[in-house]
């Protein structure tokens, strides 16, 4: 499959140089023939195609993906058109996640030099290493073809300046076996805890294991419960201050130990690590139900193929709840133009050629992820469900509803919420445990 993927890119590559050639051409003709048509308007999806606009600038971009990962495939062969569009020299590094933590600041303070690039967003870290891009925003009219909500939630990291280009969107709540569920009878996703409940129930009549998870993701279901309770910001308190004690905190751990205690969840919950509760469980039809994001069918697809039936459904609404599923936790990957950088515009331009028409639809269809422009309306099959909810949310939380602000807590919370699940502590000793 790896094999016949990357022919495919590479026939598309061979016949966009060939269009590229014979447009050059045309162009020439124009030129001599009526030259008062030179300046004709070109494609939407690049204010400099077959201009040349960018001749003689060098780019130097780092990427978060690895070269042979399909985000790394897909960038590579959209910034080699770039690259003959535009005129512009391009230095593409695969850098990788280790790469872009560990490395980029440190190349930027000693003055290396680096134009752009890419990874998880919330760059804050990075201060004024990395420039605002409302100027270019406006000029490229780009913003009203970007999923406001997500536009929204860039400012915020950056006191209210888009500093940061949202790309491969995620949402996170319950991706689910649609063929488990309906061995099972339920008919439709649950809404509410008790319907929750409910599906619960009916699918471990019918013999399937309803819930599993893995370390890595622990905190992501109880998060969202608890802001479903009290909101993202005043969950963020919550493990920021040691809040343990709020009745919020034990109302959520009740509910959880319910699910443990009615054996909703894995009996092997408790000893799964990361990823084998998403691989042998959840992608083999073993569990029905994980709490993630729907970057889990791209994670799987070798071991579910085609054949899968994903769905997805936000975190239910739960009983004294102040906030319903217009609230819930998505997130994407983020492009940064960095203060270094001599030609923003043509950084920009880099962007918008990756997020905008084909090319960022091809990453949408080749790593099951979001479309960052709205104007792609083919989402990939294994997401359409999500698509509802993201299109009506109005508030966003923060990752695993807040509860992963703070790193210094977050080791000794995964490992005792892995205990509430399997059911060897009670909500009681959960809380306890936390206090100490």
């Amino acid at each position: 499959m790896q094999y016949a993927f990357i022919y495919k890119i590479i026939k598309e590559a061979t016949m966009l140089k060939k269009k590229a050639f014979l447009a050059g051409i045309l162009i020439t003709t124009l030129l001599v023939g009526c030259t008062g048509n030179a300046n004709s308007t070109s494609s939407s999806e690049t204010s400099a195609k077959s201009t040349g606009e960018f001749s003689g600038v060098k780019l130097v971009y780092w990427s978060n993906w690895e070269a042979t990962e399909p985000q790394g495939v897909v960038i590579t062969a959209a910034v080699e058109e770039f690259k003959k569009e535009t005129g512009a020299e391009v230095d593409l590094q695969f850098k990788g996640r280790k790469g872009i933590k560990e490395g980029l600041i440190p190349a930027l303070d000693a003055e290396q030099q680096v134009d752009l690039f890419d990874g998880q967003n919330n760059k804050s870290n990075y201060g004024d290493r990395i420039i605002s891009l409302e100027d270019l925003v406006k000029e490229n009219d780009y913003e009203k073809d970007t999923n406001p909500v997500l536009i929204k939630l860039c400012r915020s990291y950056h006191e209210g300046k888009l500093k940061e280009i949202p790309y491969q969107m995620k949402a996170n709540g319950y991706l689910y076996n649609k063929a488990l569920f309906e061995k099972a009878g339920v008919k439709e996703v649950p809404k509410n805890w008790e319907e929750f409940l409910k599906a619960c129930q009916a699918l471990k009549d019918a013999d399937i294991t309803p819930i599993t998870t893995d370390d890595a993701y622990a905190t992501q279901a109880f998060g969202m419960h608890l802001a479903r309770l009290i909101g993202s910001d005043e969950v963020k308190k919550v493990v920021n201050n040691g809040e343990w004690d709020r009745p919020e905190v034990l109302k959520t751990a009740k509910c959880f130990e319910e699910l443990a205690t009615k054996g909703y969840f894995s009996k092997q919950v408790g000893s799964n690590v990361w990823p084998n509760g998403q691989n042998t469980e959840l992608a083999t039809g073993k569990a029905a139900l994980y709490c993630s994001g729907t970057y889990i069918p791209n994670e799987t697809k070798t071991i579910t193929g085609d054949s899968f039936q994903w769905g997805f459904f936000n975190y239910p609404e739960v009983d004294g709840g102040i906030n319903g599923t217009e609230a819930m936790v998505l997130g994407c990957q983020s492009f940064a133009i960095t203060s270094k950088c001599k030609n923003p515009k043509a950084a920009f331009a880099l962007i918008k050629k990756l997020t905008r028409g084909s090319w960022d639809a091809k990453l949408a269809e080749e790593t099951l992820s979001i479309p960052a422009d709205i104007h792609n309306t083919g989402w990939p099959k294994q997401l359409a469900d999500a698509r509802p909810y993201m299109e009506k949310c109005t508030e966003i939380f923060a990752v695993s509803g807040g509860l992963e602000n703070n790193p210094d807590v977050t080791p000794a919370l995964k490992e005792n919420l892995m205990k509430l699940y399997a059911g060897t502590c009670t909500a009681e000793e959960f809380v306890a445990n936390m206090k100490k």
